[in-house]
């Protein structure tokens, strides 16, 4: 009852969903180097059939696990791509907005598997303004609205699920239950990696 529309949060910025590339903030002693050949990244981040990583996007980093134990808990701390960077920018198909990770420890340091997991969640978690919502067709403002109510109520007894209520629409819910990492595929700017999702 009551949730016809769902409440966005006016409250949290998030990056303009302007139709132009969007740049990530200037930093003193930040540059991409010079990368000669192909990019990669990092074998647990890669797409494949039996992909590495168990990661539900709308949860927290830490409850993502690594399926083969061969591939250690210290695959986190590795540089996310090869050659290193010290930022990336992941391109969601379904998402009108840019995700920009850098190394949460040091600025300017390498991006590494953990910054990733964790710039991910971190990214997603940011609430959606008005304009952003209304900006999308009325059925994906459905699908948007059913993935709301849904991340808000699960396992959440009827006072906690209210106060996510009023918190509003946050970008996880642009992926309409599609949560489920599928690992990032590369385009021709070596810092800009596509990232794909499944249900």
């Amino acid at each position: 009852p009551g949730l016809d529309t769902p409440s966005p949060s006016w409250t949290i910025s998030s990056l303009p969903s302007s139709t132009g590339p969007i740049t990530p903030p200037q930093a003193a002693g930040i540059a991409l180097p010079s990368v000669a050949g192909p990019c990669y990244v990092h074998p647990v981040l890669a797409p494949s059939l039996n992909i590495q990583l168990d990661f539900d996007v709308s949860l927290p980093s830490s409850a993502a696990t690594i399926r083969d134990p061969k591939l250690s808990q210290y695959a986190l701390t590795q540089p996310a791509t090869g050659p290193a960077l010290p930022y990336l920018e992941i391109v969601i198909p379904t998402l009108p907005w840019r995700l920009i990770i850098y190394n949460n420890a040091e600025r300017g340091g390498i991006v590494t598997v953990s910054d990733v997991l964790a710039g991910i969640y971190a990214n997603l978690r940011t609430g959606v303004t008005g304009p952003e919502f209304n900006g999308v067709s009325e059925e994906a403002r459905a699908g948007i609205t059913k993935a709301y109510t849904q991340r808000c109520t699960r396992g959440a007894t009827s006072d906690a699920a209210a106060k996510q209520l009023k918190k509003g629409v946050k970008r996880i819910d642009f992926l309409q239950g599609r949560n489920t990492f599928q690992g990032l595929t590369p385009t021709k700017l070596p810092h800009v990696w596509v990232m794909e999702t499944s249900s």
